[in-house]
C-alpha cells in the first residue's frame, strides 16, 4: 500500500483530481441472472477504481414485488429508512447524513423534489423497478450532484423477446389491503414496447401496541384510524433498436396517491383531519450508441411534481374546527444530459458528462397567504480518467463543476485507486480520498416563513478504505465485503426555532459521519435446488461536533437524531423445483429523539423483524400461474420506527400471479 500512499499524494499535492467513474453506464442492456450483491468489478464495466457499489438481486426485488422501494432498502441495505408508518412518508438516510443527501435517479434522471431536496419512497412501487444500485458515499460522485451519503439509481430496461405477453397480479393483504398490477409486453425484435399498470388501495387499521412509559394506564393495544391510502400509477415504454449500435426510445410515468394521516399516538385531540394527494408525471427520450471505442447517450426529460396537502384540528367537541393547513405545491423540471464514455488503446477509459437543469417551483399556504415563486438554472460537467496499470493495479480520478444561478460553486475532486491482491480468490483493496459539497433545497432558500437565501452550500470531505472477495468452488460462491469511511461535513443546515416564533435553517453544524459495513453472500447450486445465504451489518456513529445551537441543546458529541448506530439483515433463499421459500430478518438499533439529556424524553428503542414467504408456480397449458403467501412481522412485535407513529403487529398477504 506504500506506492498507493506515494500516488496518492503525490496527485493530491499537483491538484490532480480528475472524475471518478461518471461512468455508471456500461452501456448494456441485459440483466445478470445471478448477480453478486457488493461488486468488485473492474474499471472499464462502467464504475470507477474505488467504487463500492451494491446492485439489489432480482431476487430480492420479486420477493418485494408489490411493495415499495423504501420496505425493500429498509429489509435488504444498510440504507436506514425513517418511515412515518405504513403507507406514509418515508426517506432515506445512507451512511448517517440528512435526506437530502441521498440522491435517486430513474435511468440516472435525478428525482429528488427540488422543493425539499427529498424523495418520498414509500411512492416508488418495486413493481415499476428493473434493476436497482447503491453507489455509497463518493462512488455517488459519478451519477449525482450533492449526494453526501450516496446515490440510489433504479433502471429499466428494455425487453427484445420476440412475441406479445401479458402478465397480471392481484394481491390480498390484512388492513384491507388490495393491490392489482398488469403488464403487456411486445417486441418484433426492432420495436419493443411494455405498459406497467397498478393500483392499490388500504384501509390500513391495523391493531398495535402502545407503550407509555410515563403512564402505564394509557398503555395496550389500539387500532389505527384515519390512516387511508390509495396509490396508482403507470409506466409506458418504447424502444427501438435503429440498429446494432444504436437504440432509442421514450419512457412516460404517471403517477397519483391520496393518503389520510393520523394523529400522532397519544394526541388527545377530538377530531383530526390530515390529508396529502401527490400527483406525479415523468417523462423520457434518449438515444444511445453502442461503439467498440466511443459510446455516448443524450437524454431529455420533464419532470412534474404536485402536492396539495390540508390539515384540520378540533380540540373537543365545544371547540371550532380550524384549518391550520391548505397548501399547494407544484415543481417542475426540465433536464438534459450527455454521457460519453471514449476508451483508447487498452487500459485506459475517458468519461465526459454534462447536465443541463433549469427547475420552476410555487409553492403556497392559503390558509396564511404566504408562498413562493422561483425559477433555478444548474449547469454540472464531470470528466473522468480511468487507468489499468499491469493486471492489478486501477486508478480513476474525477473533477465536477457546477454553476447554479450564475454562481460557479467550488470543484468536487476525487482520486480512488484499487489492487488486486489475490487473483485466485479475487481479493482486491479499494481506496478512495473525495470532497463533495450540497446546495440548499429551495425550501431552504425561499420558503415563507423562513428561508434563508443567504444560506450556504454544506461541505464534505470523505476517506473510505474497502476489501471485498469473491470466490467459488464446486457448486458453491461466496462473496464478502468489509468498508470503513470517515466523513466531515461542515456547515450542515438546520431549522431551528427563531426569534420571530417561525423555524428557519442556519449553517450551523459540524457532522462527524464514520463507519463499517460489512456484507458476505453464501449461494449453492445443485440438481434443482437453489438456497442463497445474505448476512449484513453497519455501524454508523454520527455525531454532531457544533456548539449548541439554541438553549437546552445537549446534543455535542451525541449521535444524531433518528440516526440508529447499530443495523443488520440476513435473507435466507431456498428453491427445489417449482417451490421457493424466502425469510428475511432485519435488526435496527436504538435510535435518540432529541438533542436534550432530559430523562422523560425516551429514545426509539431497538427491533428485530423478520419474514416469511413461500411460493410456487405452475404450468396450465399456455398460462403460467404462480402463487405466494407472506407473514410479516412474523414474531408480532410491537415497534415504531418513528416516535409516536406505531408500526402493525404480525400481518398476512396473499399474491396469484398469471402470465400469458
Amino acid at each position: 500500500m506504500k506506492a498507493f500512499a506515494y500516488i496518492a499524494l503525490s496527485l493530491v499535492g499537483m491538484g490532480f483530481f480528475i472524475p471518478k467513474g461518471v461512468a455508471q453506464y456500461s452501456f448494456e442492456d441485459t440483466i445478470p441472472l445471478h448477480e453478486v450483491i457488493i461488486t468488485a468489478k473492474s474499471t472499464f464495466d462502467g464504475v470507477g477504481a474505488g467504487a463500492v457499489v451494491q446492485r439489489i438481486d432480482t431476487l430480492v426485488l420479486m420477493d418485494r414485488i408489490t411493495g415499495t422501494m423504501g420496505e425493500l432498502l429498509a429489509e435488504n441495505t444498510p440504507v436506514f429508512i425513517k418511515t412515518h408508518g405504513r403507507g406514509a412518508l418515508a426517506t432515506a438516510s445512507m451512511r448517517g447524513t440528512g435526506a437530502s443527501h441521498t440522491a435517486v435517479l430513474w435511468n440516472n434522471i435525478p428525482i429528488n423534489s427540488p422543493l425539499t431536496g427529498q424523495v418520498d419512497f414509500s411512492l416508488i412501487p418495486v413493481y415499476l423497478i428493473d434493476e436497482m444500485s447503491l453507489y455509497f458515499g463518493s462512488s455517488s460522485l459519478q451519477n449525482s450532484n450533492g449526494a453526501l451519503g450516496g446515490s440510489i439509481a433504479i433502471e429499466n430496461r428494455p425487453d427484445w423477446e420476440k412475441g406479445t405477453r401479458l402478465k397480471f397480479m392481484q394481491g390480498f393483504a390484512s388492513f384491507g389491503t388490495y393491490s392489482s398490477f398488469g403488464q403487456v409486453n411486445w417486441s418484433d425484435g426492432k420495436w419493443s414496447a411494455r405498459n406497467r399498470l397498478f393500483y392499490e388501495s388500504s384501509e390500513n387499521n391495523f391493531l398495535y401496541y402502545y407503550n407509555d412509559p410515563r403512564n402505564q394506564e394509557s398503555s395496550g393495544y389500539h387500532k389505527l384510524k384515519g390512516a387511508s391510502y390509495k396509490k396508482m400509477g403507470t409506466l409506458n415504454e418504447l424502444f427501438y433498436r435503429v440498429n446494432e449500435q444504436d437504440v432509442a426510445g421514450t419512457q412516460v410515468w404517471i403517477q397519483s396517491s391520496d393518503r389520510f394521516i393520523p394523529p400522532l399516538v397519544g394526541n388527545s385531540i377530538y377530531f383530526h383531519k390530515e390529508n396529502q394527494i401527490d400527483k406525479t408525471i415523468r417523462l423520457l427520450a434518449f438515444y444511445k450508441h453502442y461503439g467498440e471505442r466511443f459510446s455516448y447517450e443524450l437524454q431529455s426529460a420533464y419532470l412534474d411534481d404536485r402536492l396539495s396537502y390540508y390539515l384540520i384540528n378540533q380540540a373537543n367537541s365545544l371547540a371550532h374546527a380550524d384549518s391550520l393547513a391548505d397548501a399547494s405545491n407544484r415543481s417542475q423540471s426540465s433536464i438534459n444530459q450527455w454521457n460519453s464514455v471514449w476508451r483508447f488503446e487498452k487500459n485506459w477509459r475517458i468519461n465526459f458528462d454534462a447536465e443541463f437543469r433549469t427547475d420552476w417551483v410555487h409553492s403556497i399556504d392559503y390558509e396564511t397567504t404566504m408562498g413562493y415563486s422561483h425559477r433555478q438554472n444548474q449547469i454540472s460537467a464531470i470528466v473522468s480518467v480511468h487507468k489499468m496499470l499491469g493486471d492489478r493495479w486501477s486508478f480513476s480520478s474525477l473533477l465536477k463543476y457546477q454553476w447554479i444561478q450564475g454562481q460557479t460553486l467550488q470543484p468536487v475532486p476525487s482520486l480512488s485507486a484499487e489492487y488486486l491482491l489475490n487473483k485466485k480468490n479475487q481479493i482486491k483493496l479499494k481506496g478512495n480520498i473525495s470532497r463533495n459539497y450540497h446546495y440548499p433545497s429551495l425550501n431552504d432558500l425561499y420558503y415563507l416563513p423562513g428561508g434563508n437565501p443567504g444560506l450556504t452550500d454544506e461541505k464534505g470531505r470523505t476517506l473510505e478504505f474497502s476489501v471485498h472477495h469473491q470466490s467459488g468452488w464446486g457448486n458453491f460462491q461466496w462473496s464478502q465485503s468489509v468498508s470503513s469511511y470517515y466523513s466531515i461535513i461542515n456547515d450542515w443546515i438546520q431549522w431551528i426555532p427563531s426569534d420571530y416564533g417561525y423555524w428557519e435553517p442556519r449553517n450551523l453544524k459540524k457532522v462527524h459521519s464514520r463507519g463499517v459495513e460489512y456484507y458476505t453472500a453464501l449461494e449453492y447450486i445443485h440438481s434443482g435446488f437453489t438456497g442463497k445465504l445474505k448476512v449484513q451489518y453497519a455501524f454508523t456513529p454520527t455525531t454532531n461536533q457544533s456548539d449548541p445551537m439554541t438553549e437546552g441543546d445537549q446534543s455535542k458529541g451525541n449521535q444524531l437524531i433518528y440516526i440508529p448506530r447499530y443495523s443488520a439483515g440476513m435473507v435466507v433463499f431456498l428453491s427445489y423445483l417449482d417451490w421457493e421459500l424466502t425469510t428475511i430478518t432485519h435488526y435496527l438499533g436504538e435510535r435518540q429523539t432529541a438533542t436534550t439529556n432530559d430523562s422523560q424524553i425516551y429514545p426509539e428503542p431497538s427491533y428485530w423483524l423478520t419474514n416469511l414467504s413461500l411460493g410456487s408456480h405452475w404450468q396450465l397449458k399456455k398460462i403460467k400461474v404462480g402463487v405466494k403467501g407472506k407473514v410479516e412481522n412474523l414474531w408480532n412485535t410491537a415497534y415504531s420506527n418513528l416516535k409516536n407513529r406505531p408500526m402493525p403487529l404480525r400481518n398476512y398477504s396473499l399474491l396469484l400471479k398469471f402470465e400469458f
